[in-house]
Order: C-alpha cells, then sequence, then structure tokens
C-alpha cells in the first residue's frame, strides 16, 4: 500500500506578493488532533464543523429512537423528523416533556446522549473561550523598506507601528534574509543570513520604531544594486515579539518582503509629531509614507 501524501503551505504577506512556503508529506489539518485543528480553521469553517457535528450527532440518535418503535412515548409513527427534534431536545437536556423516553432502551440511549450532550457543550464552549481569547498583535509594518543614508553609511530602514492603544512591553525584533546564491556544482540555493540591527530591543513600545540596519562590509546586502539580480532573488522576514500588558500575554507578529519592496534613496516621512514638550502624535496613516532622502540617489550599497 502506497503512502498517503499530503501538502501544506505557508504565505507570508509583502508589498509585491506573498512568500509561499509548502511542504509535502505534511498535512494541513491533521485529524489525530483536533485541538489544533479547531482552533486554526477560519471562523466560518469553525462553525460550520460545529453546525455539522451538531447534526451528525442528532441524526445519530434520532435513528437509534427510530429503530425502536415505542421508545419514545408520543413519537410518531415512522416521523423521523419528530425523532430527530426529540434528540435535539435530549441532547440540550430541555426536556419539554411532550415526547419522553417509554422503555428501558430509550432511557438508555436519552442516557447516553445526555452525557454526550453535555461534553458537547463544554467542549464547544472551551473551543470558542480560547479562540476569542487568543491575543492579536496588532502591530503595523511599513509597505516598503528603504535604504537611505544615515550618519553616512547605506542604512536599511523598517518602519513598525504599534497598532493598539497603549504601549507593548518588552519588544524585540529579529531580520533575515534569505540570498539567492549557487553552490560549486552550479546549485542555486537560499541561505538565511541574520540582519545585525543597531536596535532589536524596545523595552517601552508606545507609537512607532525604526528597525535600522548599517550596510557596511560585513552586511549581507553589501555590494548589492538597485534593480539588479541579486536585489530581485533577496526575500526578507522580519519577526516582532512584545508582551501587551493590558492582555497580560506575549505576542507575536511577521511580516515578508521581496527585494522589490525595497525603495533605494528613499526615506520615510515624518510619522511622529513631537510639541518640543510631553506631547508627541502618531499618524498611523504615515507609517508607509516615503520621500526622497534629499541626498545623492543610492544605487550601490
Amino acid at each position: 500500500m502506497h503512502p498517503q501524501h499530503h501538502n501544506s503551505h505557508t504565505t507570508l504577506a509583502s508589498a509585491s506578493g506573498t512568500l509561499r512556503l509548502e511542504k509535502l508529506g505534511v498535512a494541513r489539518f491533521d485529524l489525530r488532533d483536533p485541538y489544533h485543528l479547531a482552533l486554526t480553521l477560519g471562523w466560518p469553517a469553525f462553525f460550520a464543523l460545529l453546525v455539522l457535528a451538531y447534526g451528525a450527532i442528532n441524526l445519530a440518535f434520532a435513528l437509534l429512537y427510530f429503530w425502536a418503535p415505542g421508545s419514545v412515548a408520543n413519537l410518531p409513527p415512522g416521523s423521523l423528523l419528530d425523532a430527530f427534534f426529540f434528540s435535539v431536545e435530549t441532547l440540550a437536556t430541555v426536556g419539554y416533556g411532550a415526547m419522553a423516553p417509554a422503555t428501558r432502551y430509550g432511557h438508555t440511549v436519552a442516557t447516553v446522549e445526555i452525557f454526550i450532550g453535555m461534553l458537547f457543550t463544554a467542549t464547544t464552549t472551551g473551543l470558542v473561550f480560547v479562540r476569542f481569547s487568543k491575543p492579536r498583535a496588532k502591530i503595523l509594518f511599513a509597505k516598503n523598506p528603504v535604504i537611505t543614508q544615515s550618519n553616512g553609511h547605506p542604512t536599511l530602514m523598517i518602519r513598525i507601528g504599534n497598532g493598539r492603544a497603549d504601549a507593548l512591553m518588552d519588544a524585540n525584533a529579529r531580520a533575515i534574509v534569505l540570498l539567492v546564491e549557487q553552490s560549486e556544482n552550479g546549485q542555486r540555493f537560499r541561505r538565511a543570513v541574520d540582519l545585525k540591527l543597531t536596535r532589536a530591543d524596545f523595552p517601552y513600545f508606545p507609537l512607532t520604531w525604526t528597525l535600522m540596519h548599517t550596510i557596511d562590509a560585513h552586511s549581507p546586502l553589501h555590494g548589492m544594486l538597485a534593480g539588479s539580480a541579486q536585489v530581485q532573488g533577496l526575500r526578507m522576514m522580519l519577526s516582532v515579539t512584545a508582551r501587551d500588558p493590558s492582555l497580560a500575554a506575549q505576542v507575536y507578529a511577521t511580516q515578508a518582503y521581496s527585494g522589490e519592496d525595497i525603495a533605494f534613496g528613499m526615506r520615510y516621512t515624518d510619522a511622529v509629531h513631537w510639541d518640543g514638550g510631553d506631547h508627541s502624535v502618531a499618524d498611523m496613516r504615515l507609517l508607509s509614507s516615503i520621500e526622497a532622502d534629499g541626498v545623492a540617489p543610492v544605487q550601490a550599497v
């Protein structure tokens, strides 16, 4: 017997499209792990699965009542629909009184159904609570990274923003690039290289944060030209973690960029206005806004 093959994929959005990462031999949804399945389904699919499970349970017990005439008092003979409605009432432990178990078989089936109904209700309640209580990062990413001059050096910058009303705490960022390289035997492959950030942690993150990587001789971006094949094959992935005090939980966010997303010779327009005192205003609508950096265009980095 041939093994059953599955495939799954993960996508990371970027300004120029999506980075699709696919795995063969790994199921996207594993029925042996129903908890993970229930938490990763979208809300429409989750509710559809609940309705399907609820209907299947009631139909199964309705057939048990239907196949034993006389097991339920006042159940119209030959009416599967009434047996289904009685099953719904029993599963919900409502018991309107018009129909009731009349034999030992009927009582036994009703007992089992009530027990399963209690488990189903408790499980559904728990899953819905967990899905609603999953923390959302709400960290915003600029549409394009920029490469501009900073302190006399070409510098890669990526601006992120806190989309929450309250400040995030203990934020940490990490960036890597996937470089297309060629081995001695001519095989092309991607190599993951960390980008050293000028500051990778931010203990208090209330408004915006611009991540910076100096492009020097030790940088994996050193020597790249705007529009070159190296830039076109480049992929960048950014991950940010922070603690949300209002949720008392750690939140995570990721973003992908391609080489085509990088804006050479550009800089971010000011998104935070400071009155010189104790008042600062961040306009998140300007998070992705860029402008020419006012110096010679950055071509070779």
